[in-house]
């Protein structure tokens, strides 16, 4: 099959960027061909050149996109998504009222963009899952699932 998927990740202290790294070596088990970027190393442009994206992104504060994540995200204003099908992972602390928020963020951003959302989006509580924990490896394969019965459906 060899479905590119690009994988933009914003992690400051490791926990995303080891879940986003989980994601990428079960998409790369199924078949298909991850791209893994920290988002300090793109420009949102890029995600117009793929036809599958996931992006993930930590909360800070009480609701706050990882620093990294902050610019890129607003600098995602002018593009357009449509056709580009997205899914979205973050991890949160649940002892904060807006948990996970991130990807809430993010989810709202692509949908605004015109992207379609390809799975419900996942989100990890730091304070009792592990980043390489069963539930990250179950939400990846359905993310791959989804991705390669999707580019064979096309």
């Amino acid at each position: 099959m060899n479905q590119e998927v690009l994988i933009v990740y914003g992690s400051s202290k490791g926990r995303t960027g080891r879940i986003a790294n989980v994601i990428a070596e079960i998409l790369s088990e199924s078949g298909c061909v991850p791209v893994l970027k920290n988002v300090f190393e793109v420009r949102p442009p890029l995600l117009t050149q793929y036809a599958y994206v996931v992006l993930g992104c930590s909360t800070y504060g009480q609701g706050d996109l990882q620093q990294d994540f902050w610019e890129f995200e607003r600098s995602m204003d002018e593009l357009d998504l449509t056709g580009i099908k997205v899914a979205a992972f973050g991890s949160g602390n649940s002892r904060y009222t807006r948990f996970a928020e991130a990807v809430d963020i993010l989810e709202a951003k692509v949908r605004i963009l015109n992207a379609r959302l390809l799975l419900p989006s996942f989100r990890q509580d730091m304070m009792t899952c592990l980043p390489e924990g069963e539930e990250v490896r179950s939400w990846a394969r359905d993310l791959a699932r989804t991705i390669v019965g999707d580019s064979e459906g096309t």
